[in-house]
């Protein structure tokens, strides 16, 4: 998958190029050799007119970007990320100083402009706050009142949100758990709360750094396939889903 993507982005960014007079095989080419995939999304990106994590913008003239009721993409972002790990709208709101009608009329808001934004700038902009919601001042630290029932101790699932940041290896294997167990029939997000004690969306946020970089995903698609395979193979014993892998050992 990535090697098709990757060959698509670099024909067009070659033909950007030449059409624009210069080499063709100057910026994407020598990236794609130097195997800085990010780069060649970001080429590849540019000359079809749309942004990536790398090269969005914060116009602060920009009309989509203009704060709701006083609730930045920021803001947004990071309640987002705190409705994920399982805290209420009324909480979002209580914690950012403004009404439960102003929060919800911004999450609409903020939700249309992203749908109607063809550049994707201001989604990559969403994505990089999402993805640091841990420092946002109001609502780094906001956790649910009614947490999701699980028996993981919260020490634990701390130390998994910590190795899900500090290991690629472990969260794309993570990742490919989730794949496994939603092709077998189970319930993914049910699945790590009760093994690992954290939710979708925490596990997202710890990995963001391993997804935003999209020579890292290429780098370890084959590796979360992998997984995927042998979690798949597990799944499969367990709960007699049958699986064309079933003869992987795990």
């Amino acid at each position: 998958m990535f090697k098709d993507l990757t060959e698509n982005l670099i024909d067009k960014a070659q033909k950007a190029a030449a059409e624009q007079g210069g080499n063709p095989h100057n910026e994407a080419l020598k990236a794609y050799m130097d195997g800085d995939m990010q780069k060649v999304m970001d080429v590849g990106a540019a000359s079809k007119g749309v942004k990536t994590m790398n090269t969005a913008t914060e116009d602060p003239n920009d009309p989509l970007l203009q704060p709701v009721h006083g609730i930045t993409i920021a803001d947004y972002a990071a309640g987002a990320a705190r409705m994920g790990a399982g805290c209420s709208d009324a909480e979002i709101a209580a914690a950012l100083g403004v009404e439960a009608p102003q929060w919800a009329e911004a999450k609409t808001t903020w939700n249309n402009r992203m749908r109607s934004d063809s550049t994707y700038n201001l989604v990559n902009v969403y994505s990089k706050y999402f993805g640091d919601a841990k420092s946002h001042p109001k609502l780094g630290s906001l956790a649910p009142q009614n947490k999701p029932e699980t028996a993981v101790s919260s020490d634990a699932a701390a130390a998994t949100l910590e190795k899900l940041a500090a290991d690629k290896h472990y969260f794309f294997e993570i990742q490919g758990a989730l794949q496994a167990a939603y092709d077998n029939g189970l319930d993914g997000a049910q699945w790590v709360l009760d093994e690992l004690g954290v939710s979708v969306s925490q596990i997202n946020e710890a990995g963001f750094k391993w997804m935003s970089n999209f020579s890292t995903v290429a780098a370890m698609d084959d590796y979360q396939e992998q997984k995927k395979k042998e979690y798949s193979a597990k799944f499969a014993k367990e709960h007699g889903t049958g699986s064309i892998v079933d003869d992987i050992e795990f």
